[in-house]
């Protein structure tokens, strides 16, 4: 190569990189618009039950509860949890909200739990949506869940909320 092509080269080499330059900071500026359009997605939870007799739960009980280290409310109410189905975005976001664990990590904590003999991970439901949850519960009334709280019934006794942020 002769210095003529060297310097072709070069500023041909420059102008890529003023373009993936140029690429990366328009993606950088528009980024917390992405970020400002997720966040109104984000939901708030709640964990409820039909049966009125349930107590509130604090935010360490709701953790218990969801990490398999506690059966029972008040020590003697047995109750037996619901999960919505592993594809669900809610049961995602409300593992990541309560536990500050994702999906592939509950499920390797369950199954540990399970190995053990210490423990099995919440029945599973078939859909994610309301009314699944609402015909599960009327079967188990010890029963608890959880659905973004804009869809929980009024009859519910909501035992906590998990908010954003929280």
């Amino acid at each position: 190569m002769n210095g003529k092509e060297l310097m072709d080269n070069g500023f041909h080499f420059r102008h890529i990189q003023t373009n993936v330059l140029m690429g990366l900071l328009i993606a950088f500026l528009c980024f917390p618009t992405f970020a400002a359009k997720n966040k109104e997605k984000e939901v708030d939870f709640a964990v409820f039950s039909l049966n009125s007799e349930f107590p509130t739960l604090s935010k360490s009980k709701a953790r218990m509860l969801y990490k398999g280290r506690t059966k029972k409310l008040n020590g003697s109410i047995k109750i037996v949890l619901v999960d919505l189905p592993e594809s669900s975005i809610h049961r995602e976001e409300f593992y990541e909200m309560l536990l500050g664990k994702s999906i592939s990590q509950m499920n390797g904590y369950w199954a540990s739990l399970s190995f053990s003999g210490k423990g099995a991970p919440p029945e599973e439901l078939n859909g994610d949506d309301i009314k699944d949850i609402i015909e599960w519960l009327n079967n188990n009334p010890n029963g608890i869940a959880y659905a973004p709280i804009e869809s929980v019934p009024d009859n519910a006794n909501i035992l906590i909320t998990i908010l954003q942020g929280e």
